[in-house]
């Protein structure tokens, strides 16, 4: 009954999988295939603009169709898409096609998350959200360490495997029981029963403090997956210890997802939140005043710390109470990348232009306007006014 109740949460570790190892399959070939580092970057940028733009779009999509039939085709072209992958022998087509990755990626991960929010399993919203994290994690751990070495094999070797990975995820998907619509009103939806007592001026203040948080982060953690490594090569430390320091954040981020999901004291109180946050803001500015990697594995798992946090509150705010589960956790996806987007960009700049060490200054300002903006919104009786006069035309509506 336990392995029945929790194969729902195995297409998460199969799609995050699969992206890890068909991007690293993608990075390594292109460059096979004479590409420059640019080249690479547009790339890899063209498809997280895809994923920005149509996560919402995709999620809206599922409110009306149903959670089960979009994740169903999103990772059915997924695994095609990678099928055909390893045989397109030109540059300007593997740079074509590859961002179509962000498109099906955007079909696939707003419904299904919705989907979570929403299966009946005798379970708390917060467990579910604990298996669904731990799952993609766990993911993303299997298909960095795997596909590294499978390329060394053959280079078609990780495409083919993200292709079989997310065709498993499908069968999945469609072995399970019946599709949800949810089509009921927010008063009678049945995730409402978690924290029922939080009047909805509340819900609605949380959720986007909630988005304003995992925005700021995503852009810090941009910095970390993008630039850090060019801080590591500076300083002369070997690579491996990238590795170890990002399975720090990692390990730490998997541990907060474990913590958050086994109790509801932190639900609607803003304070974990800040101290999360206001730890991986003393995270990057130890990253910023010294050059010792041991002392930098203390500040991974400070940051570790916070983007758990963040993410994990994120998502179950988004599914928590909500009627459009689909649209709201498209918005959760868009903004979180929208984060990823823009900050190796404006951290690249600054490590190229300024300094060296510039860009973990800058993620030091970065969640520290993020925890202003939040603190405000608290504090903001006209937001309260306003989602309370929202609510008013709505029952008006209903009426």
């Amino acid at each position: 009954m336990t392995i029945k109740r929790n194969l729902i949460f195995l297409p998460a570790l199969l799609m995050d999988m699969s992206t890890n190892g068909a991007i690293l399959g993608m990075t390594f070939y292109a460059s096979k295939l004479g590409a420059s580092p640019l080249i690479i970057g547009i790339t890899a940028s063209t498809s997280t603009l895809l994923y920005v733009i149509f996560s919402r779009i995709f999620g809206k999509l599922s409110d009306r169709v149903g959670r089960k039939r979009v994740p169903q085709i999103a990772s059915l072209c997924f695994s095609i898409l990678y099928f055909l992958m390893p045989n397109i022998k030109t540059l300007p087509f593997l740079v074509t096609f590859f961002p179509l990755t962000g498109f099906f990626l955007s079909a696939f991960w707003s419904p299904y998350e919705a989907w979570i929010g929403e299966i009946s399993d005798g379970r708390p919203l917060e467990k579910r959200v604990r298996m669904f994290n731990l799952a993609w994690t766990i993911g993303v751990m299997i298909g960095n360490a795997i596909s590294g070495y499978a390329y060394e094999w053959d280079h078609r070797i990780p495409f083919y495997f993200a292709s079989c990975g997310s065709f498993i995820a499908m069968a999945i998907i469609s072995l399970h029981s019946k599709p949800i619509v949810n089509n009921v009103p927010i008063d009678k939806a049945e995730n409402n029963k978690d924290d029922n007592n939080i009047p909805s001026y509340m819900r609605m203040k949380f959720l986007y403090m909630s988005w304003i948080a995992i925005f700021f982060a995503w852009i810090t953690l941009g910095v970390l997956r993008y630039i850090f490594p060019k801080l590591i090569s500076d300083l002369g430390i070997l690579p491996r210890y990238y590795g170890i320091l990002m399975l720090i954040w990692s390990g730490t981020q998997v541990f907060m997802f474990y913590v958050l999901g086994a109790t509801k004291k932190w639900h609607y109180r803003i304070e974990f939140s800040i101290i999360c946050q206001i730890l991986g803001c003393i995270g990057f500015f130890i990253i910023y005043i010294t050059n010792y990697p041991i002392i930098w594995g203390i500040a991974l798992v400070f940051f570790g710390i916070q983007t758990g946090m963040v993410y994990f509150s994120s998502l179950y705010y988004s599914l928590c109470g909500h009627a459009d589960t689909g649209n709201k956790s498209g918005w959760h996806e868009s903004i979180l990348s929208s984060g990823a987007f823009i900050g190796p960009f404006i951290a690249g700049a600054m490590a190229k232009y300024i300094g060296i060490k510039s860009p973990y200054m800058f993620c030091v300002f970065v969640i520290l306007t993020g925890l202003l903006t939040q603190i405000f919104l608290m504090r903001s009786n006209w937001f309260n006014k306003k989602i309370g006069n929202l609510n008013m035309e709505c029952k008006d509506e209903n009426n």
